[in-house]
This record gives structure tokens, sequence and C-alpha cells, in this order.
């Protein structure tokens, strides 16, 4: 463990989405790779900000009122009501619906990003992650272009393996 670095245990292959990308493309991204938030870079692949199921959790309360537990759920429900008729569900939810789906990233994400380096020691990104309560950190090159993330669960994965070897020792 004391060697580890970052780049020893990132993930290369990393979806991002872009600012002008809406919201309804990244909630489909997250379901379809079971994510919870996703980087947003620029047209030279900079971290700009990133995104998570809270932003757009936080945004959907504040449009429709109340709180969405599912928002694949509101996605998938509010596409059928529409396309059986704009009258079934009033033209309020229709406006509702579209309003949420067409909204950009670029209007939701976290500006203030935490990135860093593939040559930062583990440790120490735990530790910013724990201090700053943060699930996922962009791991940029030396001219800030996304080359990797970090998630808890990779994190977890590590503490694992030296968790089994230190056992098999």
């Amino acid at each position: 463990m004391k060697d580890i670095q970052v780049k020893d245990i990132m993930n290369t292959d990393v979806v991002y989405v872009k600012p002008q990308d809406s919201l309804k493309k990244v909630v489909q991204i997250l379901d379809k790779h079971n994510f919870k938030g996703l980087p947003v870079v620029d047209e030279k692949k900079k971290v700009v900000g990133i995104v998570t199921e809270r932003d757009i959790l936080k945004y959907t309360r504040w449009v429709i009122g109340q709180p969405v537990k599912d928002l694949r759920q509101l996605f998938r429900e509010g596409e059928e009501e529409v396309a059986k008729s704009e009258h079934a569900v009033g033209q309020r939810a229709v406006d509702v619906i579209e309003l949420v789906a067409s909204v950009t990233v670029g209007n939701l994400m976290t500006e203030a990003v935490f990135v860093e380096k593939g040559d930062l020691h583990v440790l120490k990104l735990v530790k910013m992650m724990n201090e700053n309560d943060i699930n996922r950190i962009p791991i940029v090159n030396e001219r800030k272009e996304l080359i990797g993330i970090v998630t808890r669960e990779d994190i977890l994965k590590v503490f694992e393996m030296c968790f089994e070897n230190y056992q098999d020792s």
C-alpha cells in the first residue's frame, strides 16, 4: 500500500460529458453504467466541472417542487405519458418534464472540482476524499486534460487487495 500511486488504480476508460450535453443524456449515462457522477470536460478534454446525481436531484426538486427519488423513472414515466397524450398529464406536467430533460450540464455542474495527477500517493488521495466528502476525483495530466478517474469504489478495491495479501502472508 505504501508504494501505490493514483495512476496504479485509476480507471482510464473514463466516461464524461460536456457542458452543452442535456440532463437527459447524463441520466441515461448514469443509468447505463450505474454511476453516481461524471466529470465534465471542455472541447480540449480539460476538466471544467463534475455533475452528480445529487446535483440533478437538487435541481429537479427545485423545478418540480417535491423530492424525486428516481430520476430514471421520472424520464421513463414522463416520456410514456407525453407519448400517450399531452392532455392526459396536463400541459404543466409536460412543460416540467421537457424543462428538466432539456437543461444542460453546464447549468447543473459543480465547477469547483478537485482534480489530481497520477503520481499522487493513494493515501493522500484518500485523505483528500475523506476530508472533503468527495466520492470521485478526476485525474489529469500536466496539461490538465482528463486521463482517468478514481472513485471510492476503486479505493475500496485496493484496500481489499491489500488485506487479502496481508492475510495470505
